[in-house]
C-alpha cells in the first residue's frame, strides 16, 4: 500500500471515538509513546477497508502484506506529510474532563452535516505541560472552558500505534476569537430580541403590591437556594416558595431552566426568581442562551435574577424585569417589597389618629351644641377611619391572596396573617374611640350635677347665668342631680359667699 493508500485509511482514523476506550495519559510528545489519543482501533481501520475496497497495486500478492509495524510505520509517514506542522482546528466543546493535571475535551464540528452523534467529532488532549499557559490566558478574562463554547484550538497530530489511536494534542487556544464569539453570539440574540419586542416584555408586568407567592428556578439544595430562601424566613412574613430544581451551568441547563420557568405558569407566581451561586465568567453561558433569554422575555409573571456579580450581566439579566447581583440580594428585595407595603398602612393609620386628636382638641369646650358637634365629628373620624382601615385590609387580603385559589390551606394561612394586622389597627381605633367617649362623659352636665353644680333657670325657662338675670321676688327653679327645687328669690347680692 502506497502514500495514496495510507492518505485514504488516514481519512477513517479521525472518525469519532467510543470514550470507553480512550486511555489516561502522562503527556508524552513522542509518537510511540504513552497518552490518550484520538482515533480508531487498527480493527476498525480494517473494517472500513473491507467496507469499501481499495484497489491493490499492480503485482500486489497476498505475500505482500504488512505486518504491524509496517502499517503505523506507512500511517505515520501519511500523517506527517498531511500535517508537518500544527494545525488550527475549530468546533463547539461538548464534554471537557479533568484527570491528572491534563485536559480531555470532546469537541463537536458545530458547521458541519450532523452524523449518527450529532456530527464529527474529536477527541483533544491538553497534556499538562501545556495547560498552565492556556489556563492562565482563560483566567485572565474571567473564562473557563464548558460545554456550549465554540473554540478555535491549535495542536499536533500524530499516532500512537501502542493503542491504535491518532492523536490531536492542544498546544495553544486563540483567547481573542473565544471572546468575539461569545460576544457576537450575544449581541445577535439582543437584536434579534429586540426587533421581535421580546427585549422589555417581562419588564411591562406588573408586581403585586404583595409578592407573597414566590417561585423560584435554581439546584436544589444549593448555596443559592439556602441564602434566597433564608432571608425571607428571617422577614417573618408567611411567603409561600415553590422550588423548581434545574441545573444552572453546563451543557443541559439552558433547556432545563427555561422548561422550570414555564411549569412555574401553574403555580401562579407573584415573581419568579432565578438564582445561581457563585462561579467564574464562563458559567453565565447558559444565561447567555436563546433557551433561557425567551423564556425569561414571555414568562407571565415577574422575572427576578440573581445569577450573576458585580460586572457580569448576562442576557437573562436583560431581559428580566429586575436584575439583582446575588441571590440574598435577590431575597432583600422580596422582603423589602411587602415591608414597603405595610409600612404604608401603618403610616396611614397613624395619620387617621393625630385627626382624631386634633379634632378632640378643637371640642374642649360647651355642652350643648358643642357636644353634638364633638360627636358628628368623632363619628366623622371614626368612619373615615373604619373606611380606611377596611380599604387597607382589602388591599393587604387582595395582595397577599393573588392566585391563591387552588391552594385554600394557603389562603387560609395568609389571611389569619392578614386579618392579625387588621384587628390591631382595629383594636388601636376602639381605644381611641374609649379615649373621646370618656372625655364627653367628663363634660356630661349630668355628671357635673351629682358632683354638687346646680343649674337655675328663670321662670320663662331660660338659665340663670348672673344674679344680674334675676330680680327679688322672681320665681325660680333650681336643678339638681336628682329632681329640681322651686323658690322665689328674696335677695340678691353680688359675689360669691363663703360658707363654714
Amino acid at each position: 500500500m502506497g502514500l495514496s493508500r495510507a492518505s485514504e485509511a488516514l481519512q477513517f482514523v479521525f472518525s469519532p471515538v467510543d470514550e470507553a476506550g480512550s486511555p489516561d495519559d502522562t503527556g508524552s510528545d513522542v509518537v510511540e509513546g504513552e497518552g490518550q489519543e484520538v482515533a480508531r482501533s487498527a480493527s476498525e481501520i480494517a473494517l472500513v477497508a473491507t467496507e469499501e475496497p481499495i484497489e491493490r497495486e499492480p503485482g500486489a500478492t497476498a505475500d505482500d502484506a504488512l505486518t504491524i509495524g509496517e502499517f503505523y510505520d506507512r500511517v505515520k509517514y501519511a500523517v506527517r506529510m498531511e500535517f508537518p506542522a500544527d494545525v488550527w482546528v475549530t468546533g463547539e466543546i461538548r464534554k471537557v474532563t479533568v484527570s491528572k493535571g491534563n485536559r480531555y475535551i470532546e469537541l463537536s464540528d458545530h458547521h458541519g452535516p450532523p452524523g449518527r452523534a450529532g456530527g464529527a467529532v474529536l477527541d483533544v488532549a491538553c497534556w499538562s505541560r501545556d495547560w498552565p499557559i492556556i489556563g492562565a490566558e482563560l483566567q485572565s478574562v474571567g473564562l473557563e472552558l464548558t460545554a456550549g463554547l465554540v473554540v478555535r484550538i491549535r495542536g499536533r497530530v500524530s499516532v500512537w500505534e501502542g493503542g491504535a489511536r491518532l492523536r490531536f494534542s492542544m498546544t495553544d487556544l486563540d483567547v481573542a476569537a473565544l471572546l468575539g464569539g461569545i460576544a457576537a453570539a450575544r449581541r445577535r440574540l439582543l437584536v434579534a430580541l429586540e426587533q421581535e419586542g421580546l427585549l422589555r416584555a417581562n419588564r411591562s408586568l406588573p408586581l403585586p403590591a404583595v409578592p407573597m407567592r414566590i417561585g423560584v428556578v435554581t439546584s436544589a439544595g444549593s448555596e443559592a437556594y439556602r441564602d434566597f430562601t433564608g432571608q425571607l424566613r428571617r422577614a417573618g412574613f408567611a411567603f409561600d416558595v415553590r422550588l423548581e430544581a434545574s441545573l444552572v451551568q453546563g451543557l443541559e441547563a439552558p433547556s432545563q431552566i427555561a422548561r422550570a420557568v414555564r411549569r412555574l405558569h401553574a403555580f401562579e407566581p407573584d415573581v419568579i426568581v432565578i438564582v445561581r451561586g457563585g462561579g467564574g465568567k464562563g458559567d453565565l453561558a447558559a444565561f447567555d442562551s436563546e433557551q433561557v433569554a425567551r423564556a425569561v422575555a414571555t414568562a407571565r409573571y415577574p422575572v427576578w435574577t440573581g445569577i450573576g456579580h458585580t460586572g457580569d450581566e448576562s442576557v437573562a439579566d436583560v431581559v428580566a424585569q429586575r436584575a439583582l447581583i446575588t441571590p440574598t440580594a435577590c431575597g432583600e428585595a422580596v422582603v423589602l417589597a411587602v415591608a414597603t407595603f405595610l409600612e404604608g398602612i401603618e403610616a396611614r393609620a397613624s395619620v387617621i389618629a393625630g385627626l382624631g386628636r386634633g379634632a378632640l382638641g378643637k371640642l374642649g369646650t360647651g355642652l350643648g351644641d358643642s357636644r353634638g358637634r364633638l360627636t358628628r365629628a368623632a363619628r366623622h373620624e371614626l368612619a373615615q377611619a373604619a373606611s380606611a382601615l377596611d380599604l387597607a385590609r382589602g388591599r393587604v387580603v387582595h395582595g397577599a391572596l393573588v392566585g391563591t385559589e387552588r391552594n385554600r390551606a394557603v389562603v387560609h394561612r395568609q389571611s389569619q396573617d392578614l386579618a392579625r394586622i387588621a384587628r390591631h389597627a382595629v383594636s388601636d381605633a376602639g381605644e381611641r374611640l374609649a379615649h373621646r367617649r370618656a372625655v364627653l362623659d367628663a363634660l356630661d352636665p349630668k355628671r357635673q350635677l351629682a358632683r354638687g353644680w346646680s343649674i337655675t333657670r328663670r321662670a320663662d325657662g331660660r338659665v340663670a347665668r348672673s344674679v344680674s338675670d334675676v330680680a327679688e321676688g322672681e320665681r325660680i327653679v333650681t336643678v339638681l342631680a336628682d329632681g329640681s327645687l322651686a323658690s322665689r328669690v328674696e335677695d340678691v347680692s353680688r359675689g360669691i359667699e363663703e360658707t363654714t
